[in-house]
């Protein structure tokens, strides 16, 4: 349907995640395998106060130098082309000497030596990488990056917000156990379902009592928002203060 996820991990689930063509996924996006060890357990780091929170911000920036590219778009099965980052230009690897030579500001990957040879994507100018392949923890954003804090967290305060809302005692209820006394997941899903049907009804009707309708003052005041910190300002473990 064109959706894709978006989402924050468990501690339990940073890091590298899984492995496809010789590609490492970490925290959702596909990477160089030679990604060094700091970028790839940065947020491990962080979570475990190794690291200061300025010092990840600079680590999730420098992945991408290493993130594996597209290239083209997915198949309508979900199959894409993905060529490593020195053939897409955004690093310089020993195993690719046409890619050596571009500028200081690329990074140079140096891989480790194998008895069994390079992995598949060192090897081939592109590989296929199949949707089902890390697709527990894929998301489409990357993990940390600005665009990826602006849209997580706008969201789930969103769904956040609105279960509050719904979980009003003195409204719907959802919370409360004795609001629903029904057995079965079906009747329990109907019931849950009428329940939010009624919660959007009155967040409408709250709105409508805002308008002045028909040429006359509305029956409510608008609510004034307080003054809120960007969502692209936040990281897992909390706000980040502006440097000085």
């Amino acid at each position: 349907m064109g959706y894709k996820p978006v989402y924050d991990y468990r501690a339990d689930q940073l890091g590298k995640q899984a492995e496809t063509q010789g590609a490492i996924l970490v925290e959702g996006g596909w990477y160089c395998p030679s990604m060094p060890e700091p970028l790839i357990n940065a947020t491990i780091d962080l979570h475990a106060g190794r690291i200061e929170r300025e010092t990840w911000v600079q680590l999730i920036a420098a992945r991408r130098a290493y993130r594996v590219m597209p290239k083209e778009n997915a198949d309508s099965d979900g199959y894409q082309r993905m060529m490593c980052p020195a053939e897409a230009g955004k690093a310089q690897c020993l195993l690719r000497p046409r890619s050596l030579g571009r500028g200081v500001h690329l990074p140079l990957v140096d891989p480790e030596p194998s008895p069994t040879g390079p992995v598949k994507i060192c090897r081939q100018r592109t590989v296929t990488i199949s949707p089902e392949a890390g697709a527990k923890h894929w998301q489409a954003l990357e993990y940390g990056s600005r665009e990826w804090q602006k849209v997580c967290f706008r969201l789930r305060n969103s769904v956040e917000g609105y279960n509050g809302y719904a979980k009003n005692p003195l409204a719907e209820g959802i919370e409360s156990a004795g609001s629903h006394r029904i057995r079965g997941i079906a009747a329990q899903t109907i019931l849950l379902a009428f329940q939010l049907a009624h919660a959007n009804r009155r967040k409408i009707k709250k709105w409508l009592d805002t308008l002045p309708l028909g040429g006359e003052r509305p029956r409510r005041r608008t609510h004034h928002r307080r003054q809120t910190k960007e969502p692209q300002t936040w990281t897992p473990t909390g706000h980040l203060a502006p440097a000085a």
